[in-house]
C-alpha cells in the first residue's frame, strides 16, 4: 500500500526529501555526554537523468504497465523514440503522459518519483520502489527448470530474431517508414532464409504453426484492429509469404500451413522480392566482414532456461548467438534468457533482448497441440461400428 502524506509523496518518501536542518559547524564542539543526532544514510549514487525525456522514459513506462495496468501497445505507441524526441524535458513527457492516459497529473508525478530507481543496478534506496536487479537477486534460482522442447526452440529462434530486428533499427537509425512490428518479423523471416538456410524450413514453419494457434484461440469477430502488432493470422500469412518470396519450392510446406493459394505464391513472390532485396542492401554494410565476428555480442541464460537453450545440434543458444555476433553492433547488445514471467522484448536503454520462461512455456504447450493436430492427421479416426 502507498501511504500519502499532504505533499502528495509517499510518507516515507516525503520524510527524506523534506529539507534537513544544517549541520553545526565543525568549530561549535557537541557538549559533553550529549549523543550526536543519527544521520540518514547516503543516497546510492543514481546515474538516471529525470531531467531529460529519455531518462525518465522507462519509468515512466513501468508505471503505466506495471502500477496503472495500462495496455502494453498503447504505452509503445506513446513512448516511442521518435515521439518521446518531441518533449524538451522529462517534466514535459511525464505530463504528456499523465494527460494522454487521463491521469491526474499530482498522482501520477507521486508514482513516477516512487518507481524511480525500478531499473537501477544499485541497493535498495528507502521510500522508493525496490529496483528489479535487488528483487532478482532476492529471489535467488528458485524457479523451476524450463523442458525442453524443439518446436518451442524453432518458434524462439524467430521470436529472438524480430526482437533483433527491433535492436538494429533503433540502433542504427534505420528509416521506419512503415508499421515496426511487420518490418521486425521481415528482418526475422529474411535473416533465416538469407544467412541460415539449414534452420529456415523447420523454423518457419514452427512460427507460422504457432501464430496459427494463437489465432484460432480467439473468434474471428474478437480479432482487434488495435496495437502496433497485425493479428496474428496476418502474421502467420506474411511470415509464409515473404519465405515463398525467397524460394517457393523449399518453403511451398510454409505456404500450405496458412492456405495459400497459386494467385497469392505468385503475388507474394512479386512483393516479397522487393522486401528481400531491401534488407540485403540495407544490411550490407551493417553486416560483419566475411569469418569475422563481433565482439560487442552478448549471450545469458539463467539456472532456469539454461537446459533450454543448450539442448540441439546446432543449439538454439547457438544459433541466436552466431545471429548476434554477424552484426556489427557499435556498443554492446545481450540476449538475455531468463526464467521469469512475461513475454520477450527489446529494450533500448538497456541494449538487451529478454525472453522470459513463461514465454517458452507458451511456446512448448502449443507444440504439444501441433503434435496432438499430425497425429490425428495421420491416423484418421476409426469409421463407426455398427
Amino acid at each position: 500500500m502507498l501511504v500519502m502524506c499532504g505533499s502528495g509523496l509517499p510518507a516515507a518518501l516525503a520524510a527524506q526529501l523534506a529539507p534537513q536542518p544544517a549541520p553545526p559547524a565543525a568549530s561549535v564542539a557537541q557538549p559533553a555526554g550529549v549523543e550526536p543526532k543519527p544521520q540518514l544514510p547516503a543516497m546510492p549514487k543514481c546515474d538516471i537523468d529525470f531531467a531529460t525525456p529519455e531518462g525518465i522514459r522507462d519509468t515512466i513506462s513501468n508505471v503505466l504497465l506495471r502500477a496503472e495496468g495500462r495496455p502494453e501497445s498503447e504505452v509503445k505507441a506513446f513512448l516511442r523514440l521518435d515521439a518521446v524526441k518531441r518533449f524538451a524535458t522529462g517534466d514535459e513527457l511525464r505530463d504528456a503522459a499523465a494527460d494522454h492516459f487521463k491521469i491526474d497529473r499530482k498522482r501520477f508525478e507521486t508514482l513516477v518519483e516512487y518507481w524511480r530507481h525500478i531499473n537501477c543496478k544499485h541497493a535498495a534506496v528507502p521510500g522508493y520502489a525496490v529496483p528489479d536487479a535487488v528483487l532478482k537477486v532476492a529471489a535467488g534460482p528458485a524457479l523451476s527448470p524450463v523442458p525442453v522442447s524443439a518446436f518451442a526452440a524453432d518458434v524462439t529462434i524467430h521470436v529472438v530474431l524480430h526482437e533483433l530486428g527491433h535492436a538494429v533499427i533503433r540502433e542504427f537509425d534505420l528509416m521506419v517508414l512503415g508499421n515496426e512490428e511487420t518490418m521486425a518479423d521481415a528482418f526475422a523471416t529474411h535473416m533465416l532464409t538469407e544467412h541460415f538456410p539449414e534452420h529456415a524450413a523447420r523454423v518457419l514453419s514452427a512460427r507460422v504453426t504457432s501464430l496459427m494457434i494463437e489465432a484460432d484461440e480467439v473468434p474471428r469477430d474478437q480479432w482487434t484492429v488495435r496495437g502496433e502488432h497485425d493479428s496474428d493470422a496476418r502474421r502467420a500469412y506474411q511470415i509464409a509469404a515473404l519465405a515463398i518470396a525467397a524460394d517457393a519450392s523449399k518453403y511451398e510446406s510454409v505456404a500450405d500451413l496458412v492456405g495459400m493459394s497459386e494467385r497469392e505464391r505468385k503475388n507474394a513472390r512479386d512483393h516479397g522480392s522487393d522486401i528481400h532485396r531491401a534488407w540485403r542492401r540495407t544490411l550490407a554494410p551493417l553486416m560483419m566482414p566475411e569469418g569475422k565476428h563481433s565482439k560487442e555480442a552478448r549471450f545469458r541464460a539463467d539456472e532456469a532456461t539454461r537446459e533450454f537453450v543448450d539442448a540441439g545440434d546446432p543449439s538454439l543458444g547457438a544459433t541466436v548467438e552466431s545471429v548476434l555476433k554477424r552484426i556489427d553492433w557499435h556498443s554492446q547488445v545481450t540476449v538475455d534468457f531468463v526464467g521469469g514471467t512475461g513475454g520477450a522484448a527489446w529494450s533500448r536503454s538497456n541494449r538487451t533482448i529478454t525472453v522470459n520462461g513463461e514465454y517458452l512455456r507458451r511456446f512448448i504447450t502449443q507444440g504439444v497441440k501441433a503434435g496432438a493436430a499430425a497425429a490425428r492427421a495421420v491416423v484418421p479416426p476409426s469409421p463407426d461400428t455398427k
